[in-house]
């Protein structure tokens, strides 16, 4: 599976660009969700792992107006991030992300979440 992560950390994304190509998958990076949003119009992507706290755009925005890309909200996403707030993870959820995560995480954790959310 073809993944996109989108994080502002370049060492989060690392620790999860580990975790799915250890696991055989392929992925692609954004530093936040407008370089997300811009990415997914440009490529085919099975998954998304999303940050919340980002510049520019935030995860919560970037859900909001994923919407505005044909094909986008067909694509599965799963939070992780450091605020682990029942507010926040309740509007993470009614936004349409699939799975919430909070770090720090076990890469077992992130891959269950993976099969969970994508079949």
């Amino acid at each position: 599976m073809k993944f996109l992560v989108v994080d502002d950390s370049s060492t989060m994304r690392k620790i999860v660009s580990l975790a799915l190509t250890g696991a055989g998958h392929t992925l692609s990076e954004a530093e936040n969700g407008r370089d997300a949003l811009e990415k997914i119009k440009a490529d085919h992507f099975d998954c998304i792992i999303l940050d919340i706290n980002m510049p520019e755009m935030n995860g919560i925005e970037f859900l909001k107006a994923r919407g505005s890309v044909a094909g986008a909200l067909k694509i599965p996403v799963i939070v992780l991030t450091t605020q682990d707030e029942a507010p926040l993870r309740a509007e993470a959820m009614a936004s349409g992300a699939k799975a919430f995560l909070p770090k720090p995480f076990q890469k077992q954790d992130l891959l269950t979440a993976v099969a969970s959310v994508m079949g």
